[in-house]
């Protein structure tokens, strides 16, 4: 069972691109993740989408079915981190 894979790393830069433009938006960014856990959830489990993707999507199933709670758990903390650590940076 693996906690950490590559696609933590992408929602951690995913999330701090986020940040570094959004400020302070804290609550948006956590529902967002949330909502798209749920979405990776519901197109992984509907069997239309899940062998369209199966077919054509270029991330392996791994990374994509994923039916451990708690890599969700730690995408979404690294999305924070990402936004958090973002938000700290001033652009001019």
């Amino acid at each position: 069972m693996k906690v950490f894979d590559k696609l933590t790393i992408v929602h951690f830069l995913q999330y701090f691109i986020f940040g570094l433009y959004f400020k302070n938006k804290y609550l948006l960014v956590l529902i967002i993740g949330i909502l798209w856990e749920i979405f990776e959830y519901l197109i992984s489990n509907n069997n239309f989408t899940y062998n369209l993707l199966k077919k054509y999507w270029i991330i392996e199933e791994k990374y994509w079915n994923e039916k451990n709670i708690c890599n969700k758990i730690i995408d979404i903390i690294s999305n924070l981190l990402g936004y958090y650590f973002a938000n700290k940076i001033k652009l001019k």
